[in-house]
Formats: structure tokens, sequence, C-alpha cells
């Protein structure tokens, strides 16, 4: 199949479905897919990073450290916030390597607070940033005070909900 091809054509979740199932049934042409979130067509580099979200919840041991240094550089460097949504949601799912760029670490402390990003990005950043706690718990004090000390009334009822279950989890750790 060319998927290149294919991610140029108007798009379902059905279609992403049978891709995706496509992939599972030949996992050789993951590595296909997800190089097409690299690609200069910026509708294919969306919708290949959509089915790759896709992919990493059911196999998230496919992503290796290269594809989250990748994915973190391209997040950081993109403008489109559908695709930067697409490599966080991947990153979320994966396991995080042990050393993760403070340059990443900075983008979504920032992404989290900034009314700019996407609810679905400002989410993603928290829930990346509680995995990085895991991983380096100085930065569990960090990640509760700026979430505690911002001024949430002003933001929407998902970064409400998604600040309110990272502060219960950082708190019952």
């Amino acid at each position: 199949m060319d998927y290149s091809e294919q991610l140029t054509k108007p798009l379902s979740k059905l279609f992403i479905d049978q891709l995706i199932l496509e992939v599972f049934a030949q996992p050789a042409d993951f590595g296909i897919v997800y190089r097409l979130i690299f690609e200069l067509d910026e509708k294919v580099r969306l919708r290949a990073a959509w089915a790759c979200h896709r992919i990493s919840d059911k196999h998230p041991e496919w992503f290796t450290e290269k594809h989250f240094n990748e994915l973190s550089s391209l997040a950081i460097s993109t403008k489109n916030s559908g695709l930067q949504r697409g490599c966080l949601g991947i990153i979320s799912n994966m396991k995080l390597p042990n050393s993760i760029p403070v340059e990443f670490i900075n983008a979504c402390f920032d992404w989290m607070v900034s009314p700019k990003s996407a609810i679905a990005v400002q989410a993603l950043s928290m829930k990346i940033l509680y995995a990085i706690c895991k991983i380096e718990p100085d930065f569990k004090q960090e990640l509760q005070a700026n979430l505690q000390n911002i001024d949430f009334e002003n933001y929407s009822p998902g970064f409400k909900c998604s600040r309110k279950k990272i502060l219960k989890l950082l708190n019952t750790k």
C-alpha cells in the first residue's frame, strides 16, 4: 500500500482504523507510516501523526529513544498544533528515555500554561511532565508548584480537569 498517497485523500476515523489494522498485520510497514510524519506535505504529516498516535496506544514498545528524540524536536519546532498534538500523544504513550532534553521539558512547561496552546497540547504536556517526574523526582515539586499557583479560572474545563487529575496523582505519590 502506498501510505503517502492514501493519506492525501479525505480521511475518516474508519480509514485510519483500517490503516492501523494493516500496519498491525504488517509491522514492517510501521516504519513507513512513521517516516511520513516528517514529509513535506503538511496534510500527510498530520495524518501520519494521527495514525502513529493510534498505533502507540496499542504498541508503545514500537517507539524507541530515537523516535522520542525526533518527535520531541518536531513538537518543539512545528507551528501546526495538530502535528504537535500528534507528536505529544505518541510521546505520552511511549516509554520515556532516561535522558530527556531540558529544552523539551521547558517546552512542556510552556505549553502547559500557555493559553495559546491547544487544550489537548496543554493536557498532554501535563501528562508527559508527570511521567518525567517518575524518572526525575526533583521535577515533582516544580510541577506541583506550577499547577497549584496558576490562576486556572481563566482556562478551559479540559485544562482544569487535567490539572486536577495530575495534582491528585502528584499528591498521592
